[in-house]
């Protein structure tokens, strides 16, 4: 069955929906025009700062190149030492970058009294997986390591990504669990691609959502992934073990394709025994809290930035 949107977008948050007809809908039938729209976007909904300072880093690839990243501190806390959330941007692993997601890194950095450092990872179809999660695994070991220069304690660390990043983060949860030496103590996967079986009901019955539609779910897969068997590090829904996931906290919406396979994955995270907080927002859509405009938005990033702070306290 096909979901009408017409007829359940009165069930819709009326500031959201109002907010949305505002914001252009990215799809993945020209790509080339898709980057260029996310960029346009996110150039005019930027706002300045001129209480959170922001750097331009760059650390180095595994291959010996540069991995540009970008760090947002509060200029409230220049002398204190700061836990560290590496965020990851979304964008369906082929548009974005460290523009996208401006807003949101000021947020955290501003409220939840946290350095947070972007990272710019490589997207697909011209570099498909393993890149983009290579490149996090490189900016969280150079962030791990240059934490004291950076005014960063490196035993209080965080992951979080929206959308396709939250994918990433949550791969990289996975990628930690294995390599003790780097121990994240909370992960934020905000409205995040997990499953590559594209199975759930959400993602083939939201067909005409706000911001994200089902096909659009189903075109990244192909652009991210080559031919061959899916390892769990690209979908973490097909990890056979999630317990050495740290505490995390999961954000859903009713209206979003990608909704089923967050609910599942962290009902798995508790089953598992891994400290889950779930905020499933009805009447949302995918990445509403972007309109922190509205009421419901920033409720959203409110607990978002509480979570942050229950985790990375001293």
């Amino acid at each position: 069955m096909t979901t009408n949107w017409k007829v359940q977008a009165r069930y819709v948050d009326p500031e959201l929906a109002a907010m949305q007809v505002l914001s252009p809908r990215i799809t993945l039938d020209d790509l080339a025009a898709a980057r260029e729209l996310e960029r346009t976007l996110a150039t005019q909904t930027t706002r300045s700062a001129d209480d959170v300072e922001i750097v331009e880093l760059a650390a180095k690839r595994r291959d010996g190149s540069t991995l540009p990243l970008r760090l947002y501190r509060s200029t409230r806390w220049q002398r204190s030492t700061l836990p560290v959330l590496l965020f990851i941007h979304g964008g369906s692993f082929v548009t974005g970058g460290l523009h996208s997601e401006d807003n949101r890194c000021i947020h955290y950095a501003r409220e939840a009294q946290v350095a947070v450092i972007a990272v710019d990872y490589r997207l697909a179809p011209e570099h498909p997986f393993p890149a983009a999660i290579e490149d996090c695994q490189d900016a969280l070991e150079w962030i791990v390591e240059h934490a004291p220069a950076l005014g960063c304690d490196p035993s209080r660390v965080a992951l979080g990504g929206l959308s396709a990043g939250g994918c990433l983060a949550a791969g990289m949860a996975l990628w930690t669990a294995e390599h003790p030496s780097i121990s994240p103590v909370f992960a934020m996967l905000l409205f995040p691609v997990l499953d590559a079986r594209l199975e759930t009901a959400s993602v083939n019955e939201l067909t005409d959502t706000p911001v994200l539609i089902a096909d659009t779910a189903h075109r990244l897969w192909s652009l991210y992934l080559t031919d061959g068997p899916v390892p769990p590090l690209a979908s973490p829904a097909l990890a056979p073990d999630v317990s050495g996931f740290p505490p995390t906290l999961m954000i859903t919406a009713q209206f979003d394709p990608l909704r089923d396979e967050g609910l599942a994955f962290a009902t798995r995270l508790a089953s598992a025994g891994v400290p889950v907080d779930l905020h499933h927002f009805g009447r949302g859509f995918h990445s509403f809290d972007s309109f922190d405009a509205t009421r419901l938005g920033l409720e959203c990033l409110d607990i978002q930035v509480r979570a942050l702070q229950r985790a990375l306290a001293p």
